[in-house]
């Protein structure tokens, strides 16, 4: 067995026997990984905490060639995002960013580029409203799974120059009022929301994240991303259902 040493987030975990741990990782260098933390919860020697979802983590573990599960042999805390857990909405924000990367890569796919999203995008979390920094966060993440929907043109005709466009799930993208007619399931798009949309692929997290919205591009954005997201995945994501059982106590914190 190869030993490995990485940079790690802390996406999910769960309890195995009564003493250990299988925690998912998202790694800088390798990408998503599978690892078993023994012996971790024992009432002697508690280190379970150190795994909380969202914790950045230094590991060395023993890679095993004919499993997707390795050993785990060391840690040592870098980020705890205690702030993150220690409020509601931005550990149901937060929750859904992870989900959504667990869901996205498969088990070693390296992109450090989402590794260095995902560690701005909890910065941002501890200081800007967790909506924001999670709307932002999904549209970047979507051009990082090369999953971008098209926004310049009609995906149909290639028209550029739209006096009125319509997002189609269905085509992932933007269509003229033309191709729209023949389309079932399409969204009326405010240039406001194109360009907002945009302006969160150029910027980086934290210019996307503190980008103003008015309430209606904010309706549309949400509104294309979830109905984008439910033609693309096999499968419902839990953490929106979440959220939405939230909203309310979510709509009462300042």
């Amino acid at each position: 067995m190869a030993i490995r040493r990485e940079d790690v987030f802390v996406l999910k975990r769960f309890p195995i026997r009564e003493t250990s741990l299988l925690v998912t990782f998202f790694a800088r260098g390798a990408g998503k990984l599978r690892a078993l933390a023994k012996g971790v919860r024992q009432e002697k020697r508690p280190l379970s905490a150190r795994f909380e979802p969202f914790t950045r983590l230094s590991i060395v573990y023993y890679e095993k060639q004919r499993s997707d599960t390795h050993l785990l042999s060391e840690t040592v805390v870098l980020e705890s995002n205690a702030e993150i857990r220690d409020r509601l909405d931005r550990f149901g924000y937060a929750s859904y960013m992870v989900e959504l990367v667990d869901t996205f890569f498969g088990a070693h796919d390296p992109h450090p580029e989402v590794f260095d999203l995902l560690a701005a995008s909890f910065r941002e979390l501890k200081r800007i409203p967790a909506m924001d920094v999670a709307r932002a966060f999904q549209v970047k993440l979507l051009e990082r799974a090369g999953l971008v929907p098209a926004l310049t043109q009609c995906v149909l005709c290639g028209q550029s120059d739209l006096p009125q466009a319509f997002f189609s799930p269905r085509q992932g993208g933007i269509l003229c009022r033309r191709c729209d007619r023949g389309e079932t399931g399409t969204i009326r798009v405010s240039h406001g929301t194109l360009q907002s949309l945009r302006f969160f692929l150029r910027g980086n997290m934290e210019q996307a994240a503190k980008l103003k919205l008015g309430r209606q591009t904010e309706r549309e954005l949400d509104r294309i991303i979830s109905k984008f997201l439910q033609f693309r995945l096999e499968y419902p994501l839990k953490s929106p259902l979440f959220l939405a059982e939230l909203k309310p106590i979510l709509s009462k914190i300042v």
